[in-house]
Formats: C-alpha cells, structure tokens, sequence
C-alpha cells in the first residue's frame, strides 16, 4: 500500500486508504490470514479457537457471556468453538455455587499446555511486526492501540445502547385462557 504524506493524512480522506479504520482493518486481516496458516497448521487450531483459548487463560474462570462481551463476539459461534476446544480437552466447565444458571471455563492442564506452547510460538512469528519499532515506539504504539480500543469500544457500547432503546418494544404475548 503507498503511504500517504502528513499532509494528506491530516486532511480531508481522499479515499478509503486514508481512514484510520480501513488501514487498522488492512493490518488486522493480513495480520490474521498469516496467524491463520500459521497456527492451523501447527497446532490444529483455527484462529478463533486459539484467541478463545487465550482469552480464558487471561480471564478463567470466565462464562460465556463474559467471554463473548470481551471478545465482541457473537454468543452462538462462541458457544460452538467453546464446545470443539472442550470435546479436544482443552477447557473444562462448572457451575459455581450459588450460581447455577452459567458455566464458567477454565482451562485443562492439556489446555494450559497448548495455550503455553502457542503463545511462545506466537510471540517469536509476531516478532517481525516489533522488530519495526524502536522500544519507545513499541511502548507508544500499544499505548495508543489500548486508547484507540477504549475510545471504539465505548462508541460501540453507546451506539447498542440507542440501538435497544430506539427500538419497538413488543408488547407481551396475552395468555391464553384456561379452559374450564
């Protein structure tokens, strides 16, 4: 992609190239078609599978709804990969007491294993993308990810919260009368 001059940058966009999201967009897919190939062949796992298995190592114990909130995912596709990376023995699954509607997951040993062994190989492939910065600029770089993220995540979150309060409210379904 042809980088654009300051100047550029600092008015108006052009075109597509010149907004911040199509380019974070162009990096994260890229970023991700590699982890995919990477990681699928390596160690039988596809990318969502491996970001899930991360995030419950960071998060554990996590439900589903926690999981899927902190991942911006759907709950049905999470529920699925959840269900693949349990049946290989990678989570395990329990209701706490004194909550007996979720399950909260965790990690298995065997999980802790491949989350480990991933994360060391993912950390040495991902290397070329820090080796481009200096360490001040590694320093900024996620500095600046971590408020882009807060500022995005807080529009979105407003933006559902209009959303469900714009939206009709269905009127309760009438029972049916008992018979006599």
């Amino acid at each position: 992609m042809p980088e654009r001059s300051k100047q550029q940058q600092a008015s108006a966009p052009r075109d597509i190239r010149d907004l911040l999201g199509f380019r974070l967009s162009l990096l994260a897919t890229i970023s991700d078609r590699k982890a995919q190939s990477l990681i699928s062949r390596r160690f039988d796992l596809n990318l969502g599978e491996w970001r899930a298995l991360g995030a419950i190592h960071a998060l554990a114990p996590v439900t589903l709804a926690a999981l899927a909130r902190y991942l911006y995912l759907d709950k049905g596709q999470l529920s699925r990969t959840l269900k693949a990376l349990t049946s290989r023995g990678y989570l395990t699954s329990a209701r706490e007491p004194g909550d007996w509607r979720n399950l909260r997951f965790r990690l298995t040993a065997e999980g802790r294993r491949q989350h480990d062994r991933i994360l060391a190989f993912t950390t040495a492939r991902n290397g070329h993308l820090l080796d481009a910065l200096t360490a001040r600029e590694r320093t900024e770089i996620f500095r600046l990810i971590d408020k882009l993220t807060k500022a995005t995540a807080d529009a979105y979150d407003a933006e559902m919260t209009s959303a469900r309060e714009a939206a009709p409210r269905r009127p309760a379904r009438a029972r049916p009368e008992a018979r006599p």
